[in-house]
């Protein structure tokens, strides 16, 4: 487990579902991601089944549940995902489910700590990820977390019957550990 200013990241289990089911479905949350399509209990059981067996070497992947530092309420999942071992990088994602928990911070404290472990525990030189033109208070989050906007793919993804411009952002090893230099944690 790790402990952020508002958050702790921890172990997914199978227990997760009813609160990640709670509010996966509306188009709130699901508005940002990949897709905005809706998905059955047993989808989100096999991908939560998969999820936490994941190992980062052998999966390429890392996801972890938010959690309320003070409540321990589920506030939804943040990971890396197509970590390369060759080049070492990974892609950033992460989605606080429940709408009325969004905009209080956690996001980024998540953020921070999921970067963390990805520089301090796994060694990465480079992580990135890509956000909608018009998640502005994402972009908001993930520039305190320290990305940086560093492209633009032009109609990148389709939402809302239009197709959007997505920005590519990015954070070096090095610029991370400007704040957070080994044995610095993110909860001191």
């Amino acid at each position: 487990m790790y402990l952020g200013k508002k958050v702790r990241l921890r172990a997914l289990e199978m227990s997760d579902l009813d609160a990640i089911m709670a509010h996966w479905n509306t188009y709130e949350t699901r508005r940002y991601l990949y897709s905005a399509m809706p998905h059955s209990r047993e989808h989100e059981r096999e991908w939560l089944e998969r999820a936490a067996k994941q190992t980062p070497w052998e999966d390429g992947s890392l996801t972890l549940a938010i959690e309320d530092r003070d409540t321990q309420e589920f506030l939804g999942t943040v990971g890396l995902a197509r970590i390369s071992p060759e080049n070492m990088h990974a892609e950033f994602g992460i989605a606080i489910h429940n709408p009325a928990q969004q905009g209080k911070g956690y996001g980024t404290d998540a953020t921070e700590i999921i970067l963390w472990i990805g520089f301090h525990e796994l060694g990465l030189n480079s992580i990135h990820l890509y956000t909608m033109e018009s998640n502005v208070r994402a972009q908001r989050a993930y520039e305190k977390a320290g990305f940086k906007r560093v492209g633009k793919i032009r109609q990148y993804m389709y939402s809302g019957g239009e197709y959007e411009d997505a920005f590519v952002m990015d954070i070096l090893k090095s610029e991370f550990m400007e704040r957070w230099p080994p044995g610095k944690m993110i909860a001191n």
